[in-house]
């Protein structure tokens, strides 16, 4: 089976519930074929010679708090790299092993399967409910493990199957056979073109989540270094002096998405009338704060107002690389961007955060205005339920 259309599975459980019996039962082989790289030693993978399907065992979930944090990380550290393997893909589906001869609390463990697949959304989760040895016990593990999965939302949970991976012998002249392989095996594979789908479209989301993260830290120090500019004795929103920082920004971030642009795509960004009348608009807003040198006001002004416009390229960008703008219409990509600006929480929540306890400011150098007031934004939509990105000096 060629190596590209293997599915990878992801089997987690607490320690003991049988998820090392069912990968050899399953893979037909008992020595894995690599360790995770880096922070992930725990993680070992096994290719099934039977299936065309890759295991990735995990340490078990223990009842030790930290233990379970550590192992609900090292799951989220490891899915995160396989966007860099050779293949691209991430995980294709779960198995979630719960022990048929235990009453464990099913849904403490799926909270805690949650909690460490909750970075790849949607994908495939089947309950494996492994040493199911009594057909009544059986029955009654079903009803409550889908009773505990019902019960947790936006798990794409499929089915329940038990199986018996290693025959187990009850007396010299009874034993419960192997069970339940074939069925889990073949029910997996039946999702095959969901899980690439969905994979598909987590890999596309975390590359654009670490695209995102890479061009917040951009936009901070052309924030920083406006306020730089912005102190000069000269109104800035009626002037040119922000335009190179201003374009070097823009096209940093484009870059940065990978968007080929043209430099009149860059000027129309820069050079819309409508974003220099919120940066006009802000000013304004902010002269009336007493006790605050005029240059101050000019650099903190500077300031918000590039970090408003480099989140505004940042979301254009996105929409961009999603297919939802044509970079070739320019007109549309700067409405888009005028309606970002002028609609953005962050310079919003600024300008309230200024303006309510002006005091506050009193004698304080530009700089030190802005660090404090980034910090604040945050924390204000962070609680608000919205994002500020990083915002960290």
């Amino acid at each position: 089976m060629e190596e590209n259309r293997r599915m990878k599975i992801l089997v987690l459980g607490n320690s003991g519930a049988g998820k090392s019996t069912l990968i050899e039962a399953i893979a037909g082989k008992e020595v894995p074929i690599g360790i995770g790289e880096g922070k992930t030693q725990s993680i070992s993978v096994y290719e099934s010679e039977i299936w065309p399907l890759t295991l990735i065992d995990t340490k078990g979930f223990e009842f030790n708090f930290l233990q379970q944090i550590k192992t609900i990380d090292q799951v989220k550290r490891f899915t995160k790299e396989q966007i860099e393997a050779a293949d691209g893909r991430g995980i294709d589906a779960v198995w979630y092993c719960i022990e048929g001869t235990t009453r464990r609390t099913f849904a403490h463990n799926i909270d805690l399967m949650n909690r460490a697949i909750r970075g790849w959304k949607g994908i495939p989760v089947f309950a494996v409910i492994t040493k199911s040895y009594s057909e009544p016990d059986e029955i009654e593990n079903i009803e409550a493990v889908k009773a505990a999965f019902y019960k947790e939302k936006g798990i794409n949970f499929k089915t329940v199957i038990p199986v018996v991976a290693k025959e187990y012998r009850i007396n010299d002249a009874v034993a419960v056979p192997v069970k339940g392989l074939p069925e889990l095996c073949t029910e997996t594979l039946a999702c095959a073109a969901e899980a690439r789908e969905i994979s598909v479209g987590n890999q596309f989301r975390l590359v654009l989540e670490q695209k995102r993260f890479s061009a917040e830290k951009t936009v901070l120090g052309a924030t920083m270094a406006a306020a730089v500019v912005g102190a000069v004795p000269i109104p800035f929103p009626d002037s040119f002096i922000l335009v190179p920082l201003e374009t070097g920004l823009a096209k940093s971030l484009l870059k940065i998405y990978d968007i080929d642009f043209s430099g009149d795509l860059v000027t129309a960004i820069v050079g819309s009338a409508a974003i220099t009348t919120v940066a006009r608009t802000a000013l304004n807003a902010l002269k009336a704060i007493p006790n605050v040198a005029g240059s101050v006001i000019n650099a903190v002004v500077a300031g918000f107002f590039v970090f408003a416009l480099g989140e505004s390229v940042i979301a254009v960008s996105e929409e961009i690389c999603k297919g939802r703008i044509n970079k070739e219409k320019i007109d549309d990509v700067v409405k888009f961007v005028e309606e970002k600006i002028g609609s953005n929480a962050a310079l919003a929540a600024a300008l309230r955060i200024l303006t309510t306890n002006p005091e506050k400011w009193k004698n304080k150098k530009a700089r030190q205005i802005l660090i404090e007031t980034l910090k604040a934004v945050k924390d204000t939509l962070v609680k608000n339920g919205g994002s500020s990105g990083e915002l960290k000096p």
